[in-house]
């Protein structure tokens, strides 16, 4: 099983591999890792991933060209792998979901909610 994963940190997975059960998956050959940096995606001479919210407020967003460009980067058409989004208000990634996603054929479209 090859896992693409996207991300503003890729360096901070190496030691998440090497300390859990998915070290063992990788020596074993049946777990493969691709990162991709999103600010390699970035476009100007900063690199720069997120900005201030449109209208003003707190906090920051990320902006969308960046990642966008660094999702399409793991595969297109017959190689575009199957995508899992997680996000803080999204629903819960729990077992019943993830045998869910095992049960569907490689390359099937997500069901539209």
């Amino acid at each position: 099983m090859h896992f693409h994963v996207v991300t503003l940190f890729p360096e901070l997975f190496a030691s998440v591999i090497d300390a859990t059960m998915l070290k063992k998956g990788r020596e074993r050959g049946a777990l493969h890792f691709s990162f991709y940096d999103i600010r390699t995606y970035a476009t100007d001479k900063h690199r720069v991933t997120d900005d201030t919210p449109y209208g003003g407020g707190q906090g920051m967003v990320m902006k969308p060209e960046p990642l966008t460009a660094a999702i399409e980067a793991t595969g297109s058409g017959a190689a575009r792998p199957r995508r899992v989004l997680l996000c803080p208000q999204g629903r819960p990634l729990d077992q019943t979901k993830v045998l869910e996603l095992a049960a569907r054929p490689a390359g099937a479209a997500r069901p539209r909610r």
